[in-house]
């Protein structure tokens, strides 16, 4: 059995038994860009260089300065009004783009804006491209 990993950054719940704890992963290739874009600590790339996964709070952003214009409660808030409307995919994985773009409106009025126009009926939030997947001990070799 191999592990894929989302090819761009992504979230998801922890664990079926902490669906309000959300994680986010950011692949190799993003954290490399958002390095150059002073989105991140640059050293971080060094410490993670197969990707970094971390609970949405403001200490985890903090910690690792990540800056993506966006608090990390507005984040959460919007996957959790999603999850609510049944529009996330089955696996709890969506693409961090879109729900980023999608979280943007709470920060300016309330969860109201994250109604306006997002989703059709019957849509969902689309998942990230994954890779074609890794031998377990290898994946679990390069976490830290």
């Amino acid at each position: 059995m191999k592990i894929s990993t989302p090819k761009k950054r992504a979230y998801y719940p922890a664990s079926e038994n902490e669906p309000d704890v959300l994680l986010c992963w950011i692949p190799e290739q993003e954290l490399a860009r958002m390095a150059r874009f002073g989105q991140i600590a640059p050293d971080v790339l060094e410490d993670y260089p197969d990707g970094l996964e971390i609970e949405v709070s403001k200490e985890a952003f903090d910690e690792f300065e990540i800056d993506l214009d966006i608090r990390p409660e507005a984040i959460k808030q919007a996957y959790a009004y999603y999850r609510e409307r049944g529009e996330l995919p089955e696996s709890g994985v969506v693409d961090g783009a879109t729900l980023e773009s999608r979280a943007q409106e709470p920060q300016r009025g309330g969860l109201e804006g994250l109604a306006k126009g997002v989703l059709t009926a019957g849509d969902k939030f689309p998942e990230p491209e994954m890779t074609e997947g890794q031998d377990p001990r290898t994946v679990m070799l390069g976490l830290k």
